[in-house]
């Protein structure tokens, strides 16, 4: 017996990374929740964490002298821009007072694609948005206005879980859930469409 033929296919592996500026979908933009820096560069990752540690009150989506100098601040040894989300985790180790969540967005439906495995002193939220050429970090400002709609109709405060994106009305309550969730891989939640009903048989192991 002898091989006859061995074919060998390969790919370039391309991880998701945050480039230059894509204006926001009219329907993120409405909800008012998020920073989105008008970089002309591929560093719009380096402008969100600078601004979400510097924000101002007006024009924050603008990369000024003043928001590059405030930059310098972090550590970025190492990290290569565009950013993947597979050098995020470095970039914690070298800033130990941050801890980054990233979350995708697809047909009006956010959804997490990168949380941190830290509970620091400084949280911040980012969103990747993309178009046909390029993908683009956003800065989160207000996850409740983000999130509402897609994960509750009481429009009274929310505190979220930003693992599996449930919504708790305490800090009581968030708490012992994330006891559990903590434990788990961050999820992407399947809807199911309307009208769908769904059926559970194995009453033994309710």
């Amino acid at each position: 017996m002898a091989v006859q033929k061995l074919s060998i296919n390969t790919v370039e592996y391309d991880p998701l990374k945050g480039s230059s500026y894509i204006p926001l979908p009219k329907y993120l933009a409405d909800k008012k929740a998020i920073i989105n820096p008008k970089n002309e560069d591929n560093q719009c990752f380096k402008w969100c964490l600078a601004r979400a540690l510097n924000p101002v009150v007006e024009h924050s989506e603008r990369v000024t002298k003043e928001l590059r100098k405030q930059a310098e601040d972090l550590n970025w040894n190492d990290i290569t821009f565009p950013v993947p989300l597979n050098e995020i985790d470095k970039f914690e180790r070298n800033n130990t007072d941050l801890c980054i969540n990233v979350f995708g967005y697809e047909e009006r439906y956010v959804y997490p694609l990168r949380i941190s495995k830290h509970e620091r002193k400084d949280i911040v939220d980012l969103l990747l948005i993309s178009n046909d050429s390029t993908n683009h970090y956003c800065l989160v400002n207000n996850v409740r206005k983000l999130l509402s709609s897609q994960v509750s109709n009481n429009q009274k405060s929310r505190l979220f879980c930003r693992r599996c994106l449930n919504s708790f009305r305490s800090k009581e309550a968030l708490d012992k859930h994330k006891r559990y969730c903590n434990q788990h891989a961050a999820v992407r939640p399947e809807i199911p469409e309307p009208g769908t009903m769904l059926k559970f048989k194995n009453y033994n192991r309710s």
